[in-house]
C-alpha cells in the first residue's frame, strides 16, 4: 500500500506531534525498539527500511501514551488492526523491535 504525499505528510506530523506528547527522546524510543535514534528519524519522516517498522513506533507510542495517561493525535492513515493489511507483516510487528 502507498500512502499518497497528503498521507504521508500527515503520517510524518501525526508522529512527531505523538512524540512530543509523549515526552520521550528519539534515543529513548529507539532504545525501547533495539535499534537506534537515527532509524527511528528515518522512520519518523515516513523513510522506514520496512514498512512494518513504522507499525512498531506507532503501537509502542500508543502503548506508552496509554500506559502515561496521555491523549495521543489520532493517526489518520495507519488505522486499525495490523493484522488486517495483507502487506504488513503481524510477527515482525508482535516482536516489537526494529532490526
Amino acid at each position: 500500500m502507498s500512502l499518497t504525499p497528503e498521507q504521508t505528510e500527515a503520517s510524518r506530523q501525526e508522529f512527531k506531534e505523538n512524540i512530543k506528547r509523549s515526552g520521550l527522546s528519539l534515543t529513548e524510543i529507539a532504545t525501547a525498539l533495539g535499534t537506534t535514534a537515527d532509524v527511528i528519524a528515518q522512520c519518523v519522516d515516513m523513510h522506514p527500511r520496512r514498512i512494518d517498522d513504522n507499525w512498531i513506533i506507532r503501537n509502542y507510542l500508543l502503548q506508552y501514551m496509554g500506559d502515561h495517561d496521555i491523549e495521543p493525535v489520532p493517526f489518520s492513515a495507519m488505522v486499525g488492526d495490523y493484522h488486517d493489511y495483507w502487506f504488513l507483516h503481524p510477527s515482525i510487528i508482535e516482536r516489537s523491535v526494529i532490526d
